[in-house]
């Protein structure tokens, strides 16, 4: 059954780093260029004062100083940090790594800041805050789904954490600061990083209860 699972994964790996290279492919030789401006003036489009407070507070959920708060808080509490503390920071921390060696790698320079509603520095593709919050907000929903004995709470987190992501990734095209394949690519190498993040774990916590169980 276990190996089952971890076969899911791999596919699951395989097929986000595909959708990842299949977006950089298109971003390095402007065949995606048509798909950027249409979705993107269409989001522009439709921006009016309420929603652009809307999107603003969602995209600043997915900040940096965020997940760094998140981290520390779990890693502070004695009860949390072995079960979420530690994991979710090596998941933040290998996340953070990655997307900012594919930024410097493709250095797409962000759109005109002209159409931008925030301040942002740095490269374009792919979306740091779409690609971290979904590894970060993702491995905190699959562990709370491990570890919380309220199933039915664990699951309305789960599914809050989820609908965060999303928005997050959307809330980047509409303030101007991302195109929609860097989102798609910060999503897709996100599963990748996230899928790998989870076979890691599980791999890791079987081996401590084979351990413990042998002591025993």
């Amino acid at each position: 059954m276990k190996n089952k699972k971890f076969k899911i994964y791999g596919v699951i790996i395989f097929i986000a780093v595909l959708v990842f290279i299949g977006a950089a492919v298109g971003v390095q030789t402007g065949y995606l260029d048509g798909f950027d401006d249409a979705v993107r003036y269409r989001v522009y489009s439709i921006r009016n004062e309420k929603l652009t407070m809307f999107w603003k507070f969602i995209t600043h959920s997915g900040d940096s100083e965020i997940v760094i708060m998140l981290g520390i808080v779990l890693l502070l509490v004695k009860s949390l940090r072995n079960k979420y503390g530690v994991k979710f920071a090596i998941a933040a921390l290998s996340s953070t790594a990655l997307y900012q060696g594919m930024k410097y790698i493709f250095q797409r320079p962000r759109p005109d800041i002209a159409l931008r509603l925030i301040e942002e520095s740095g490269y374009s593709f792919p979306s740091g805050h779409s690609m971290n919050c979904l590894v970060s907000y993702g491995i905190l929903a699959y562990l709370i789904l491990k570890y919380c004995e309220n199933a039915r709470l664990a699951k309305i987190f789960s599914v809050g954490l989820g609908l965060i992501i999303i928005l997050i990734g959307l809330s980047r095209v509409y303030v101007g600061v991302h195109f929609p394949t860097d989102v798609i690519g910060g999503w897709s190498l996100g599963i990748a990083v996230l899928v790998a993040m989870m076979y890691a774990f599980e791999k890791f916590d079987g081996r401590c209860e084979n351990l413990c169980m042998m002591k025993g």
